[in-house]
């Protein structure tokens, strides 16, 4: 018999003469036919596709994969590599989660079918590295093949981050729901501050510990809006108010981030935000060893004063970063912080910091 050919031959008893290929009791073509089944007829006569399995309709949500590649596969405790996961089909929604073994690192957002994490190890060791996509309605979950990455001990020595006055405006957060990332609103959702979105992701690190990751430091943000208010104060008439105010706890890669708004500025200051970090060098709220304050570049300051609202508003602030008593007195303008992005769209920034703050 040729390969793709099949033969079926029904055999049906014609006359009284006995033959061992006769039906027996004998039947006539009609009655063979019912015996058989239309079924076996067509499974006889090859209705099968070539793997042997019938052929069937597909339904359910659409397979995926997911692929797991970091920006390094060594590194120093706590030197930050980024995890890019790409999910296929790249039209897959939703969030991966990456994960260090069995525990989650944190999640991110898939755009356009990739989804990017920045970490960062506090011990030296090899670390298992997975990326798991969690599907959606449309498209089935997945997980990456785990990805090795190798961490040894910092040899790299860092410097204690330059302590910033408090000033006047710090209001000790400790009421539920200051433990929050948007501080753009009041504590109930209302009063949302207004203009360029900043998201700033701080890491803060250990110089006494081969500058390790920290976890576990409770860091305090506040700043005043575009027109250069705070508030929570009385003298601003914002006593009742708690937007731009808020803290974190910092995670397994010393990490927080907060989503925001660059702030504007007021008389005898130039543009920037305080910071206070409470650790095990110095957990109190009003320790000397606690508190600093981040700066923005002066061309970026100066484009927001004279064109982009609501910013210009308020006109060009005469106090810089160069003549401003923190920035060049005290933090020696060591805090400056490197944005990406553009006035429409918003702009992101990561920072360090170094404790015990000098």
């Amino acid at each position: 018999m040729s390969e793709g050919k099949h033969f079926f031959k029904l055999i049906v008893d014609r006359d009284d003469e006995f033959d061992p290929h006769d039906w027996f009791p004998p039947l006539d073509r009609r009655a063979a036919v019912r015996m058989l089944g239309m079924s076996a007829i067509a499974a006889a006569v090859g209705c099968v596709n070539k793997s042997g399995t019938t052929s069937t309709s597909s339904t359910g949500t659409t397979a995926t994969t997911t692929t797991l590649t970091p920006s390094a596969t060594s590194t120093t405790t706590g030197t930050s590599i980024t995890l890019v996961a790409t999910v296929s089909p790249s039209a897959a929604t939703g969030t991966v989660t990456f994960y260090n073994g069995t525990t989650s690192l944190g999640s991110a957002t898939l755009s356009s079918g990739t989804a990017s994490l920045s970490v960062s190890f506090s011990s030296a060791g090899t670390e298992s590295l997975t990326a798991v996509y969690g599907g959606s309605s449309t498209y089935a979950g997945s997980t990456s093949s785990a990805v090795t990455v190798t961490v040894t001990g910092s040899t790299t020595a860092c410097s204690e981050t330059l302590e910033g006055e408090e000033g006047p405006y710090f209001v000790d957060d400790s009421a539920t729901g200051y433990n929050r990332s948007n501080i753009l609103s009041n504590l109930d959702g209302t009063d949302t501050q207004t203009g360029v979105a900043f998201t700033v992701t701080l890491y803060v690190y250990d110089t006494k510990n081969s500058c390790a990751a920290m976890q576990g430091v409770q860091v305090d943000i506040w700043h005043c809006n575009a027109s250069g208010i705070y508030s929570a104060e009385s003298v601003e008439s914002t006593s009742s108010e708690s937007w731009l105010r808020g803290y974190q706890l910092t995670d397994l890669n010393g990490m927080v981030q907060f989503v925001t708004i660059i702030p504007g500025w007021y008389a005898g200051r130039t543009t920037h935000i305080h910071l206070r970090l409470r650790s095990t060098y110095d957990s109190s709220s009003t320790g000397g060893t606690n508190t600093m304050q981040f700066f923005f570049d002066q061309t970026l300051i100066d484009t927001l004063a004279t064109s982009v609202s609501p910013y210009s508003s308020e006109g060009t602030n005469p106090t810089t970063n160069a003549s401003d008593h923190v920035y060049t007195g005290e933090e020696d303008g060591t805090t400056l912080m490197t944005l990406s992005g553009s006035t429409s769209a918003g702009y992101t920034a990561t920072a360090k910091v170094y404790l015990p703050i000098a």
